[in-house]
């Protein structure tokens, strides 16, 4: 199994070290360098790694575990995606950046793949695991709007790892070709506030009619 993980930040950090671990081949993808701010979250850097490229630090990390990985200094972008992710059979989103959230699962849902885009902000967060022939991120979402990032509005340490960890285990079920539970496809898990409560809040959805989204998927992979 090959993967490509999309930001190699506080949630790609997370994700690519357990996915590295359990053997998935990866393809890392950030366009940043490490910074001081970053380090309280972002355990895979260090204060010797400032300046270094994330992608590359952060593939570097899962090589020293034993895993395989390559890291790209560059913005994940629809155009390129092909070139860039074309031979993976597995994405995963952990962006800071809901423009990059969009494109990352309208390709993968437009080529028939598994897909998980998590995000993590102030408190709380949310991730949602796709599969060909289920609700996509555009049937719920719809569209791309303005929203506070970490670097403006902040996010608590341990709030990425908490969400990271339950992405990369949606991600490895979708890697090991053992779908999540049927209540796992098709589904938002939304984590509030996780000072108050470990237990998210499950918002299910189905097929919007009119996602422009699964308008391009194939049509040989709709259940």
């Amino acid at each position: 199994m090959k993967a490509t993980i999309v930001g190699a930040g506080g949630l790609g950090g997370p994700l690519a070290l357990a996915l590295g671990a359990a053997g998935v081949e990866l393809v890392i993808i950030d366009p940043d360098v490490v910074e001081t701010t970053n380090l309280h979250r972002q355990i895979q850097f260090a204060a010797a790694d400032l300046g270094a490229a994330k992608a590359t630090t952060l593939a570097a990390r899962v090589s020293e575990r034993g895993g395989r990985a390559k890291g790209y200094k560059l913005r994940w972008l629809a155009d390129d995606a092909d070139d860039i992710s074309g031979d993976c059979e597995l994405i995963v989103d952990g962006s800071d950046d809901p423009v990059t959230k969009f494109a990352v699962a309208d390709w993968a849902v437009a080529r028939g793949i598994p897909y998980v885009i998590a995000a993590a902000l102030r408190f709380g967060g949310n991730v949602l695991a796709g599969a060909p022939g289920t609700a996509c991120y555009r049937c719920f979402f719809e569209e791309p709007v303005a929203a506070a990032t970490c670097a403006a509005a902040g996010v608590l340490g341990p709030i990425v790892g908490a969400i990271g960890g339950l992405a990369a285990a949606l991600a490895l079920a979708l890697a090991q070709a053992r779908r999540p539970t049927a209540d796992g496809l098709g589904t938002l898990y939304v984590f509030d506030d996780l000072r108050v409560s470990s237990e998210p809040r499950i918002v299910r959805f189905s097929r919007r009619a009119e996602c422009s989204a699964c308008a391009q998927r194939p049509q040989e992979k709709v259940a």
